[in-house]
């Protein structure tokens, strides 16, 4: 008996499903779907894309160059996109010796040159610091037309680290620094930066060399 009466069973229900219009239906998610999603652009696409932002306000450089600066809405990054000379960076919160002897005959370098209030520890040692040893430490990044380098050689923190870090004694210098909004982009000295993902990115867009920093990691680009 139970065998007779399962097809007719059948039968009703399917000629009631076919007759519902106001039935919610269930779809079994396709297995191919997704997998051919775009992979999230890079950092040096995403810059490129960044809307470029008014300059930020520029200050007297060495020789009569401009200096534009900027700190992070976190406040935990300030970078200044100036010119370097024999290594040495004119920056608000750093004084350049540019006027030295020494000094006056090296050629001008533009450069991006950033410190962090936290930041991450420098892979490996790569400088005995002109054999002093004080020690090469994080919390610094240099951006060059064709480089780009992570921590110096320094006794002390940072100047980020000193008005911002755990024991930070708030600076009027920094302090009065323009703010980069997320994701808003600015362009100087040949360069452009921008925050992103809780970061900082920078690079020379000619030829890509660049970086992005935060508080965890520190990524040369490309």
């Amino acid at each position: 008996m139970p065998r007779r009466m399962l097809a007719p069973s059948l039968a009703v229900l399917a000629a009631v499903l076919l007759g519902c219009t106001g039935c919610v239906t269930f779809t079994s998610p396709d297995p191919a779907a997704g997998t051919s999603a775009a992979a999230p652009s890079s950092y040096l696409d995403r810059l490129k894309a960044a809307p470029v932002a008014t300059p930020a306000q520029e200050a007297p450089g060495p020789d009569g160059v401009a200096v534009t600066a900027f700190i992070t809405e976190d406040r935990n990054i300030a970078c200044a996109m100036t010119f370097s000379r024999a290594g040495q960076a004119a920056s608000p919160w750093e004084p350049s010796n540019f006027d030295d002897d020494a000094l006056k005959s090296a050629p001008l370098v533009p450069v991006v040159d950033c410190q962090l209030a936290g930041y991450p520890a420098p892979a490996a040692a790569t400088d005995d610091c002109a054999g002093t040893h004080l020690g090469f430490l994080g919390g610094t990044v240099r951006l060059s037309p064709d480089a780009v380098a992570y921590g110096n050689c320094r006794a002390g923190v940072t100047a980020m680290e000193a008005a911002y870090g755990p024991k930070g004694t708030p600076s009027d210098i920094l302090a009065d620094l323009p703010i980069l909004a997320p994701g808003q982009g600015i362009d100087a000295s040949g360069y452009r930066c921008a925050p992103l993902d809780d970061g900082l990115a920078c690079a020379n867009l000619s030829n890509g060399v660049g970086f992005h920093i935060d508080r965890d990691a520190f990524t040369a680009l490309p």
